[in-house]
């Protein structure tokens, strides 16, 4: 009498077969529905309690990490990859200050892959940016809860001046009384200047 034969080859098959339809189904979704970053839902208010600063700015400047032998882009240069991970450095004129030392331009570290929560903005965009300090470089995210604004639009979060903004030298302006004196006082001295010199020229030799 022979042995009986498990199916053992066949069930190796099967699973094969099975792994093979899920990597397919898997392969066919779009990649948000693979790979997305979900963001927990908060307000600018509660956003700012997170960030280390908050400002209103404009993109005047964006250079790809890994371009320039800057500083802070050498310092974001360090990090796993950055070429590959599409970071960016944006520079922002900045109008108003919500959180934080920021002066009148910030340099922020953003850009990557939105599905890994990587923040991008185009060239003169204005923005509410929520950063956070590492010590060495600001940086942003798709869930800092950045907000759009529009050119004069007022921020959803009160502003003050950015640093630096009121350490312009003023011009130096003279009291009008004070000029007024100094007036008084010149045609006083012209005239005893020429009163001297018409009796000097009078007297006998």
């Amino acid at each position: 009498m022979q042995p009986i034969r498990r199916p053992a080859r066949l069930g190796r098959h099967m699973k094969l077969l099975v792994a093979a339809v899920f990597a397919l189904a898997l392969g066919s979704l779009p990649v948000e529905q693979v790979a997305a970053c979900s963001c927990a839902q908060s307000t600018p208010g509660q956003a700012a309690e997170f960030a280390d600063a908050v400002f209103a700015g404009t993109v005047v400047e964006q250079q790809p990490v890994g371009l320039d032998a800057g500083p802070l882009r050498a310092m974001a240069a360090t990090l796993p990859a950055p070429a590959a991970l599409g970071q960016v450095i944006y520079t922002f004129d900045v109008d108003g200050v919500a959180k934080g030392p920021v002066g009148t331009q910030i340099e922020v570290l953003g850009g990557g892959d939105g599905a890994m929560c990587g923040m991008s903005f185009g060239l003169n965009e204005r923005w509410l940016v929520f950063t956070t300090w590492d010590g060495a470089v600001h940086s942003t995210g798709l869930c800092s809860g950045n907000v759009p604004l529009e050119a004069g639009a007022e921020a959803p979060l009160p502003l003050t001046a950015p640093a630096g903004a009121d350490d312009e030298p003023q011009p130096f302006d003279v009291p009008v009384a004070a000029l007024v004196i100094i007036g008084i006082i010149g045609v006083v001295a012209a005239a005893s200047w020429v009163a001297f010199r018409r009796g000097s020229s009078a007297s006998p030799s």
